[in-house]
């Protein structure tokens, strides 16, 4: 039977694995960084074909009798860790974000953001909502694959494995927000909403010390409605969840004592990991902006990365520098930490189902739906002549389909054509109900020489019937 290994050390069966896993790794690289090409489909699942053949080679070395591979960890894993990273982001990318290899980044990353609230205990039970129901998407998507075999692959029970995970840890939460009585949830909820307040104010470049002051004027006010140091309902009875809303009370006013005692938001110590984090933040917010025009689900992999890297330094929940020592600055290191994973987060959540090919004409049907809106929203009297460039621009991309299909370069089918199609259609339904209000212009001669100049020009189009 083969010992446990360090990390260090891989054993002599699972080099075989770790070599392919390499290349697996690289290749799913190389995709990721070359923007000259969408991803195709086809090179994704064949890729992750190649990873399940690896993961039952590996299962059978570390003996098939085993539940999980993930009892231990070494090098073997960390590489596995990565390439399922990036391949279930590739699979975003190809909009096949419905199919389980798709959740396995989106565990990880809400896991991040649920140690983040526990850590720092700045939470509601309305703030575990959004988590909650998406747990239980991403559950509905592994039970596709678990309900195709009596017993689930290896990639499957890995899946299952971070997924319950993150149901734990969400019961755990949820369970912490619960034991707060009724009497005492409004206070709790206004010191979360003040604690954010305070990082928020960290996070700034200046701030006004009267800002610190107006909260902890607050606190105070929320100080004297205990009695002998606890919170009491109207009968005098000393209600539950005293240890959460008091140790969140305490926090509020070290966060206070923190900004106005020290002029250095971060000290020296610590400046590189606050620089990163502000570079890494910076970045992911300008992505959210701009995610529709600018974002390949893969490039967010190095923010993975750089976060869990930086999350690495910290010992139990607190950055220290070289000698160990816990400096000041906690609270805005770790509320940018947490503020980039929920980031990421948001990202990930808001990936649509259409492939990375698809993506320039989806944004562009929205374009016209939107302006059409707009122009429905306005009303007015409409000429021929008004609505022709939007008749012009669905024409063309109405060309741009083969036998109802949007095709790439590679004329591949690719994901997305249900979304698509029904942009397409509802474009068309607006444009319809624009062209029924639109009015006379000029003489009637005038008119038909109009139309006549509109329809030659949109004769290429296969749909000349039914748009003009």
């Amino acid at each position: 039977m083969t010992s446990t290994p360090t990390p260090d050390q891989i054993p002599i069966e699972e080099q075989p694995v770790l070599e392919a896993l390499v290349s697996i790794k690289h290749r799913l690289t190389a995709i990721k960084k070359d923007r000259s090409r969408f991803i195709k489909t086809s090179t994704v699942t064949g890729l992750y074909d190649e990873l399940s053949v690896q993961l039952q080679k590996l299962e059978e070395v570390r003996s098939a009798s085993t539940s999980t591979i993930w009892g231990y960890r070494n090098n073997v894993n960390s590489i596995l860790d990565e390439v399922f990273v990036i391949l279930s982001l590739c699979f975003m990318a190809v909009g096949k974000t419905k199919e389980s290899p798709a959740t396995y980044v989106q565990l990880l990353t809400i896991k991040q953001c649920l140690l983040g609230l526990q850590e720092s205990g700045v939470y509601a039970v309305e703030d575990l909502k959004q988590y909650e129901d998406r747990l239980q998407e991403l559950e509905n998507f592994i039970r596709v694959d678990e309900a195709k075999s009596s017993i689930p692959d290896i990639q499957t029970r890995i899946l299952r494995r971070k997924l319950d995970f993150n149901n734990n840890l969400m019961k755990e939460l949820q369970d912490a927000a619960n034991s707060i009585s009724p009497e005492l949830t409004p206070v709790h909820r206004r010191l979360v909403q003040l604690r954010i307040e305070l990082a928020t104010l960290a996070s700034r470049p200046t701030w006004n010390t009267s800002d610190i002051h107006h909260i902890q004027e607050e606190l105070r006010e929320i100080e004297a409605k205990r009695s002998d140091g606890k919170f009491l309902d109207g009968q005098g009875n000393v209600v539950s969840g005293q240890a959460a809303v008091i140790g969140l009370l305490e926090d509020c006013y070290d966060d206070c004592h923190n900004l106005l005692a020290t002029k250095e938001r971060v000290p020296k110590a610590l400046q590189d990991v606050f620089k990163r984090l502000q570079s890494i933040k910076t970045d992911l917010e300008r992505l959210v902006l701009t995610q529709r025009w600018t974002l390949r689900e893969t490039d967010l992999w190095q923010y993975q990365m750089q976060l869990n890297e930086i999350s690495t330094l910290r010992k139990n929940g607190k950055f220290v520098d070289r000698e160990g020592n816990v400096e000041e600055g906690q609270a805005l290191l770790n509320f940018m930490l947490h503020k980039c994973y929920r980031l990421i987060y948001v990202l990930l959540s808001a990936s649509e189902p259409i492939a990375e090919a698809l993506m320039p004409i989806h944004n562009q049907l929205l374009t016209v739906r939107r302006c059409l809106l707009e122009v429905k929203k306005w009303g007015g009297d409409f000429t021929v002549r008004d609505l022709y460039p939007y008749q012009m621009k669905l024409a063309s991309m109405d060309n741009m389909r083969v036998d109802g299909k949007f095709l790439d370069k590679d004329k591949e089918i690719p994901e997305g054509q249900g979304i698509c199609n029904s942009l397409l259609s509802e474009c068309y339904d607006i444009l319809y109900e624009l062209q029924e209000s639109v009015v006379d212009e000029g003489s009637e001669g005038d008119e038909d020489e109009e139309e006549e100049e509109i329809e030659n020009e949109l004769r290429g189009s296969k749909n000349l019937d039914v748009i003009v």
